[in-house]
């Protein structure tokens, strides 16, 4: 709605002193506090459409945090579990696309990290060396024998006066990227490294510099050997189901579907994917309780900022149908609708359909688009998306909102420009004694100036 802007004067066709100060006054607040009424207008309607989009901003919120919760549950069923028959060979976690069955897993060989470490010294804080600025420049790679492959970026590392003790080396190599200690044994203190697991970071080291550094530091796989290596960088080595598998890391992913393998010690192993019942009851809980939440929140908002709003009634009209379209299904394993909207679990009636066909209770709920968390993550897509009547409405409001502020800045700037000018124009109408004093006209008293009828 545009506000129209009246620019007349309401002194035009006077004359000084061919009227009173007071009448004179009142012409022009008159004037200035019926335009002032249009400012305040499109002031409340910014206030009134900000509420709103605000409103909408915490509906989408709403609706997007119960969709992650839908969405979590997606898969082939709410939740599955792994157990390995040698749990001191490894642990096992599963996600919602573990695919049910027994595997069989044979753990060769650990992955681990290259340890080397200095000969001993007296002490961490004592200086070692003259002082001089040395570089050391470390490689990381694979090696095989007595030949080392670089691979990754080297790290460099500056040690000179100010850090050249066991201590200040080891917070240098730290402070680097490369994990270093110091570690006291019955020979006195030495300064450990630890690579990264894995067959490709090995480590070489060189120095240039500090000649007591460098008899201390370097150590290259083709060369020089002055740190002591007490363990060697190698991956993981395992089959499963007879194909080997190779990782940097202990924990193995890809291997089987849908499952993440922790292994802690070689042997062999069976690893048995199935179903949680306990998480199936668990996740029914979750999904009930964000439900619930979701239904408190939107109630919350028609109370406030989204009176009567289309969008929210949409969203709260679509969610009751679903959950009616449903209701059977649900009453079965224990999940009903109260009257005022908030889904009920009898957990007896829900451990008994689960004990009975835990596969079926957890199809009713995730079964690839068509179980009621699918369908309800699908539903909240759709008031949500792009096209969504929430969407249309947000974009909307804004668009509207700065038409307003734009109409407000214009109303505004003539006003301020007529309210001076006026105010010049009443100087110079005024008779003299009048007009030092507060500008007459207001109940109650005068304004100290015509901008007054502005705020």
């Amino acid at each position: 709605m545009a506000f129209p802007i009246n620019t007349s004067n309401p002194l035009a066709g006077l004359s000084p002193g061919s009227i009173s100060p007071t009448d004179l006054y009142g012409r022009i607040s008159t004037s200035l506090i019926a335009q002032n009424a249009s400012v305040k207008k499109i002031g409340a309607d910014i206030a009134r459409d900000q509420t709103r989009l605000s409103g909408l901003g915490q509906l989408h919120s709403a609706l997007a945090n119960f969709q992650s919760l839908t969405q979590s549950l997606s898969g082939t069923g709410l939740q599955t579990g792994a157990v390995a028959s040698s749990p001191a060979v490894l642990t096992a976690l599963t996600t919602a696309t573990a695919k049910a069955g027994t595997y069989a897993v044979d753990v060769k060989q650990l992955a681990q990290a290259q340890v080397l470490a200095t000969r001993p010294q007296k002490s961490q804080n004592a200086a070692l060396g003259s002082g001089e600025t040395t570089t050391i420049k470390v490689e990381f790679g694979t090696t095989s024998g007595s030949t080392f492959k670089s691979g990754a970026t080297a790290k460099t590392i500056t040690i000179d006066s100010s850090n050249n003790t066991l201590q200040g080396i080891a917070s240098a190599f730290n402070a680097a990227g490369v994990e270093a200690k110091v570690v006291k044994g019955p020979n006195g203190y030495t300064l450990q490294l630890n690579g990264q697991t894995g067959s490709d970071n090995s480590l070489k080291i060189s120095v240039g510099g500090d000649a007591a550094l460098e008899k201390l530091l370097t150590y290259n796989p083709s060369g020089a050997r002055n740190l002591t290596e007490n363990s060697v960088a190698q991956d993981a080595v395992l089959t499963v189901d007879g194909k080997q598998v190779r990782s940097a890391s202990n924990v193995i992913t890809g291997a089987i579907g849908g499952t993440a393998l922790a292994l802690t010690a070689k042997g062999a192993t069976n690893v048995t994917v199935g179903q949680d019942n306990a998480a199936i009851e668990r996740n029914v809980g979750n999904l009930v309780s964000g439900f619930n939440n979701l239904t408190e929140r939107l109630a919350t908002l028609r109370q406030g900022g989204l009176k009567a709003d289309p969008a929210l009634a949409q969203a709260q009209e679509q969610l009751s149908q679903l959950i009616a379209r449903n209701a059977t299904a649900l009453e079965k394993v224990g999940v009903t609708l109260d009257r005022n909207g908030t889904l009920k679990i009898d957990s007896n009636a829900l451990k008994a359909a689960i004990t009975a066909d835990p596969a079926a209770v957890s199809t009713l709920f995730t079964n690839g688009g068509k179980g009621f968390a699918d369908q309800l993550g699908s539903k909240i897509g759709e008031l949500t998306g792009e096209r969504s009547v929430i969407n249309k409405q947000k974009v909307s409001l804004d668009r509207g909102i700065n038409q307003l502020a734009s109409q407000k800045a214009k109303l505004t700037e003539v006003l301020n420009k007529q309210a001076s000018l006026l105010v010049s124009q009443y100087a110079q109408f005024s008779q003299e004694g009048e007009t030092n004093n507060a500008l007459p006209g207001l109940p109650g008293g005068g304004a100290s100036s015509l901008f007054d009828f502005l705020a």
